[in-house]
């Protein structure tokens, strides 16, 4: 079985219990932009002259809210998620920029607590199982640019943290929200480790 059904499996036994204490059941779909960052990748250059910035990218998908009383609810989610940084080389008489990119199925379970009325607003938190996708490197220097694939280099499972939070506008959502990866990235146990952290801003419907 492959770890992307793994996952999914666990989520849908895990939830089992839940369903059938809830009081009731919803869901929709959201998207919006990502930025993307791996806080430590200049760990693995060493070289002057390089500094890093985010990667602008976008998010999109769906939830299932498990709705309990006192505004709690458990909300699971599939999102297809952009993440990666762009390293800027400038050294001397040499420029250049270097993109790693990945996209990854991210399954957040998150533990989700609404209040107010109205214009309500919502706060939320918990783990997230996340499933590469793809993995590749840009590198543009002197006017040349080639691209390299590296799935093979970058974990297939990450596993992070999600919290954040959002208002209610009706049926509309409008959310921010941190995801910190929290295991490494990196295949090669003799480089240095590297994990993800994406902030997202997404707008959603509530069914």
């Amino acid at each position: 079985m492959s770890i992307r059904a793994l996952v999914v499996t666990a989520c849908c036994v895990a939830l089992l219990p839940l369903g059938a204490a809830a009081q009731g059941v919803g869901g929709g779909v959201k998207g919006g932009v990502t930025l993307a960052d791996v806080p430590n990748s200049l760990d693995a250059f060493d070289e002057p002259g390089v500094s890093t910035s985010l990667r602008v990218g976008f998010a999109a998908g769906g939830f299932l809210s498990i709705r309990f009383g006192g505004g709690f609810s458990i909300q699971p989610e599939v999102l297809f998620t952009q993440k990666g940084v762009k390293l800027e080389v400038s050294d001397g008489g040499l420029s250049g920029d270097v993109k790693y990119q990945a996209d990854y199925l991210d399954v957040p379970v998150l533990a989700r607590v609404t209040f107010g009325k109205g214009v309500r607003g919502y706060l939320f938190a918990g783990p997230s199982f996340d499933i590469k996708l793809n993995a590749k490197m840009k590198i543009g220097i002197l006017g040349e640019s080639e691209e390299e694939d590296i799935s093979d280099d970058v974990e297939d499972f990450e596993f992070a943290v999600v919290f954040g939070g959002g208002v209610e506008l009706g049926p509309l959502l409008l959310e921010a929200r941190w995801s910190e990866g929290l295991s490494n990235i990196n295949v090669d146990p003799d480089e240095p480790e590297l994990k993800t952290r994406t902030i997202l801003f997404l707008v959603g419907i509530r069914f």
